[in-house]
């Protein structure tokens, strides 16, 4: 199975949230988008969200890809990925297929790290044998 990693550069960002600005609402979005600054509400998206250093998220996040370097206070749910960079904190549960956390982030809640479980396949039958289902 190939494995999806998300790949970007500054002039693929499609919104950005700057340190010192706040935003109240619900931010859906497709691309990448990076938070500096302070969101108070729900993100949805597919895609890439990058939370900056100096960032304060107050609410849930289901991104197709999380980095977080700043501060989520809320649940984060992603399709993919999620990465916790060394300046990163959460408060609240994490779930992902896959989880990447650099030394020193920092995580106060439940975590669920949950990949697709594959489909269940019948073995064929020897003759005298038993079949197995995997």
């Amino acid at each position: 199975m190939k494995k999806t990693e998300p790949t970007y550069n500054d002039r693929e960002i499609r919104a950005f949230l700057e340190e010192g600005c706040e935003f109240d609402g619900k931010l859906n979005f497709s691309g990448v988008v990076r938070l500096n600054g302070r969101f108070r509400g729900d993100i949805d998206s597919e895609d890439t969200l990058i939370i900056g250093e100096t960032a304060l998220i107050e609410g849930n996040v289901r991104v197709g890809f999380a980095i977080v370097g700043g501060r989520v206070i809320g649940d984060i749910t992603t399709k993919h990925c999620t990465e916790i960079l060394a300046t990163g904190l959460i408060e609240g549960s994490v779930t992902s297929p896959s989880l990447i956390s650099h030394e020193g982030a920092q995580m106060l809640g439940q975590l669920n790290v949950q990949r697709e479980i594959p489909a269940l396949t019948r073995l064929s039958t020897i003759p005298g044998t038993q079949s197995v289902t995997v």
